[in-house]
């Protein structure tokens, strides 16, 4: 994601955890640029730093993905390396010197004995490998040819006998210059339970984690987990926790990243040692003095200049580095020179602390966000801040931003001992006159039985529904169902208030929002769907309009940081198809990452989206199986930069209802004969009982 920081500079967002929200409205993940246009922003990780020991972060907890998959390992010249699996590939243990076969695209001659250095290229991997062991190698290494991780398997009928594991471009340009160094690879012979890091985060006590807004902005967060007290990421995976409830700010705001804070709930207690959080006397104190302070995380360790990166040696060990904590002032000072801009346009708000560094090249980077950032107090550690954000990784003059934990203390003690609500309930688009409606989970945290009422105040496009939250248990749960029925176009915006009978127990409140379109009917036969059962929709900040080249519609005309939003609502159930293309901006160094796209809903989940010059393509048919669905296509653009037409387009839309088998009729004639009546009536009753468990409900 990219930060405005004035009309001429750009800033992204040091975000580890790229994924896409699936509310419509959530700010997109931008990764860091390398056009002079775009200044990058990296997310937190610890560069110039050092191995932390285990026992001095005990609450320290990692937000990970896990899964069965093979363990590799690789040391050359005595150096561990980070490596990856093939799938299909062969178990084993094997050691040889270095040695570089270019692309592997031929036998890997003086190969005995020795393992393998191999480019990722246009050839299969299997083929390498076999070129490797015809060569006489014992085990092979696969780097790749561009950023990031190669993920890939040797084919189901891949008949080589020696281990194969995959390293980063980067690992693999080092061990290049190694060549003839002693190598030993190994792939384990059955599946372990293995984890992967996004995001750091600190346990606060019982069930409760903190972590920032921007590692769990996602609607595969609750997928993941968090593991307490982790020190080690290649074990320990079977430890991490589920994750109940993930609870944002509702104030957090992506672009601005302010309020950068989320609080997770687990589903059960941890019994592991917490960390205390900062009073704001003591945050403040320790930031006039520019005290010393830790940070710690597991993310990558090279630093680089802003507009530069991305970083890369992700370690498995726990890392910190130390920083010194600065005075917001002093924070927007540094910046304002080094951005040369104005302290008021520097980004830094009151929820927010800073820390420089206390040498050059130390800091964090991204893969740390979510970490904690602690001071060393009279009675202890204490936690002053979140990693959130920063300018590069680890250059001078640009300090690391972290969310200023002290400013969240009574909405934390209010979602932990009282009545927590989920916190944000993004409706996504919603077309006019088209009624929705959501569940907001509701938990008593409290040790008392409380009644409740709610008001909604704000938009009257919303309404409270029915619910099972007059009186809730200690510990107990319920749902609180609220409407959507907008009346005009434009964003809507509303609270819900939680009043409780008991004054001893603080209740949170909610944030409901949603963008109304307005019906958009000269789009219909344009856009290609005729049928009666799909109505057009158009808004955000410029209508769609019909294509001025051609068949179809295309967006608007918008600036910068600004949308087109296009939408079908489909009455019943069917097949949905339809061609799209975009000619936009591309984030060519990192295509999932796009800088302007065009990106499609259904039922305001985001699906995917195209980026750069795409002609006209064939979508795969969505199956719609609700009584009534809404698909959404939104051009979106970032903070800067035009390229190419700067346009969504979309046509050839067809809806094909489900069709219907009728229910046959028999006439019901009386029998002549004996027992005749009874076995027709019999056989009819057999009929209609077969068609009514057949035919499909009609609504």
């Amino acid at each position: 994601m990219k930060k405005n920081i004035s009309s001429a500079l750009l800033i992204g967002l040091i975000c580890s955890l790229s994924v896409f929200s699936s509310s419509l409205f959530a700010s997109k993940v931008d990764s860091p640029a390398t056009s002079q246009s775009k200044t990058s922003l990296a997310s937190t990780q610890i560069v110039g730093g050092q191995e932390a020991q285990a026992n001095d972060w005990p609450w320290m907890t990692a937000f990970v993905f896990t899964f069965e998959d093979f363990t590799t390992s690789l040391r050359v010249d005595n150096q561990s390396y980070p490596s990856g699996y093939f799938s299909e590939g062969s178990a084993g243990n094997a050691s040889g010197p270095l040695i570089s076969c270019g692309l592997g695209d031929t036998t890997c001659v003086n190969a005995d004995a020795k393992v393998c250095l191999i480019e990722r290229g246009n050839i299969n991997f299997s083929e390498k490998a076999l070129n490797c062991e015809a060569g006489g190698g014992v085990a092979v290494i696969i780097y790749n040819n561009e950023v990031g991780e190669i993920s890939g398997t040797l084919g189901a009928d891949f008949s080589g006998t020696i281990p194969v594991v995959s390293v980063t471009r980067s690992d693999g340009l080092l061990l290049l210059e190694m060549e003839g160094k002693l190598a030993e690879v190994s792939v384990s012979a059955s599946s372990e339970i293995q984890q992967d890091a996004s995001c750091g985060a600190s346990f606060l006590g019982d069930k409760w984690v903190l972590t920032a807004a921007h590692c769990v902005d996602s609607a595969s967060a609750s997928l993941f987990k968090m593991n307490v007290g982790e020190y080690d990421l290649s074990d320990g995976a079977a430890n991490a926790t589920a994750i109940k409830n993930i609870y944002i700010h509702p104030q957090y705001d992506a672009d601005a990243i302010d309020y950068d804070i989320a609080l997770v709930e687990l589903v059960s207690s941890v019994d592991s040692p917490a960390i205390k959080l900062a009073s704001k006397n003591t945050t403040d104190l320790y930031a006039i003095e520019n005290s010393p302070a830790l940070v710690a995380g597991w993310g990558g360790r090279v630093g680089y200049a802003p507009g530069e990166g991305p970083t890369s040696d992700f370690p498995d060990i726990l890392h910190e580095v130390d920083l010194n904590l600065a005075t917001n002032d002093e924070c927007r000072a540094i910046l304002a020179q080094s951005l040369d801009t104005t302290v008021q346009n520097t980004g830094i708000t009151d929820r927010m602390i800073c820390a420089t560094q206390s040498s050059f090249g130390k800091g964090s980077c991204q893969g740390d966000s979510g970490g904690p950032l602690v001071v060393q107090t009279g009675t202890g550690p204490e936690q002053v801040g979140i990693v959130s954000w920063g300018i590069g990784c680890a250059e001078a003059g640009y300090p690391g931003v972290f969310t200023r934990v002290a400013e969240f203390s009574e909405w934390l003690n209010t979602l932990q001992t009282g009545i927590a609500i989920t916190q944000i309930e993004d409706f996504g688009v919603s077309p006019l006159g088209v009624t929705q409606e959501s569940t907001l989970q509701l938990v008593n945290n409290s040790t008392f039985v409380v009644d409740l009422s709610f008001t909604i105040s704000g938009s009257s496009a919303f309404s409270l529904g029915s619910n099972t939250c007059n009186n809730v248990a200690a510990g107990g749960g319920c749902e609180l169902k609220v409407n959507l029925n907008p009346t005009q176009a434009g964003e809507q915006n509303a609270s819900v208030t939680i009043i409780t009978n008991n004054p001893a127990v603080p209740a949170s409140s909610a944030l409901l929002s949603t963008q109304s379109i307005n019906t958009a009917a000269a789009l219909s036969g344009v856009a290609g769907s005729t049928n009666s059962s799909v109505t057009w929709y158009s808004g955000g900040n410029r209508p769609w309009l019909a294509n001025n080249t051609g068949s179809g519609v295309q967006s608007g005309i918008i600036g910068n940081d600004q949308q087109s939003i296009l939408s079908a609502y489909v009455v019943g159930k069917g097949s949905f198809s339809f061609q799209w293309s975009v000619s936009s901006e591309e984030n060519v160094d990192d295509p999932t990452d796009p800088y302007d796209a065009l990106y499609l809903y259904v039922n305001n989940e985001l699906q995917t989206f195209i980026s750069g010059e795409v002609a006209f393509e064939s979508y795969p048919t969505i199956t719609l199986e609700d009584d009534s669905s809404i698909i959404t296509w939104v051009y979106r653009k970032d903070p800067a930069t035009i390229a190419g037409d700067d346009k969504a387009y979309v046509r050839n839309v067809v809806f094909t209802p489900t069709q219907v088998t009728p229910i046959p009729t028999t006439p019901l004639t009386p029998s002549t004969g004996g027992g005749g009546g009874t076995a027709s009536w019999l056989s009819i009753l057999c009929l209609i009982g077969f068609w009514g468990i057949t035919r499909r409900k009609i609504s």
